[in-house]
């Protein structure tokens, strides 16, 4: 777990666009079960909670947040990055796994130095600017994992849609004409029991677009690890 913490604390240190949040897959056993999360990532600090409507119905909130101080070809500048989504999905289980099947939207915004195109009549062609992309994201995810008591391994491949609407920089603000984007996003994510209703968890992810060529960075590989309560442990085990 230890190298999880070195990979999200080396990662955050990158200055891409588009940072996927950690994956919010609460994978519950039944009906009137709840999660806080909360993680370190190559995304900044994320914040996550999830609720078990009934046996069959969950729902998920993620946040992240990051301000780092970066240099690029000699500028500094701000890197930060501000992402709410919410989501809803049914999830299932059975003697050996469990699994579920989750949808959502977020909204947010990041800001980085890059080339943009469509900067090139204000700022010149190939001109690096420091600007604020507003992102609009659905998503569709689903989960498996497997059901033991103590340490548990799910994964999920999470298929997300990615709109960039405006990039603000200074006082001029342009929409891009390139199209969204798909993004495939598996991840593999660890979690094992430390005391009481408290875990750890460690996620490991990819990103990989399947629709056009991005016209913005975004994070290849990411990682994150956190602490979760889970409070399906209160009435009964959480791991059955």
């Amino acid at each position: 777990m230890r190298y999880l913490i070195v990979l999200a604390l080396g990662l955050s240190s990158c200055a891409p666009l588009y940072l996927p949040c950690t994956r919010n897959a609460p994978l519950f056993d039944e009906g009137g079960e709840a999660q806080i999360s909360g993680y370190l990532s190559a995304a900044g600090v994320e914040a996550q909670g999830a609720y078990s409507v009934t046996d069959n119905i969950a729902i998920i909130a993620s946040y992240e947040y990051a301000s780092q101080k970066k240099t690029s070809n000699g500028v500094e500048y701000t890197r930060k990055n501000n992402y709410l989504e919410i989501g809803a999905g049914v999830f299932g289980t059975t003697r050996s796994l469990k699994w579920e099947l989750l949808g959502g939207y977020g909204f947010g915004e990041g800001t980085s130095r890059d080339v943009y195109g469509f900067f090139a009549p204000d700022f010149g062609a190939g001109t690096e600017v420091e600007a604020t992309g507003k992102m609009t994201r659905i998503f569709i995810q689903p989960s498996v994992g497997t059901y033991n008591r103590g340490t548990n391994l799910s994964f999920t491949p999470r298929i997300s849609y990615v709109d960039y609407t405006e990039f603000t920089s200074g006082t001029v603000t342009r929409q891009p004409t390139d199209d969204p984007i798909i993004f495939l996003e598996p991840a593999a994510t660890l979690k094992f029991h430390l005391t009481g209703n408290i875990f750890m968890i460690g996620q490991i992810g990819l990103t990989l677009p399947v629709s056009g060529d991005p016209y913005f960075k975004y994070q290849q590989l990411s990682a994150s690890v956190g602490i979760q309560i889970d409070t399906g442990g209160l009435g009964t085990r959480v791991y059955k």
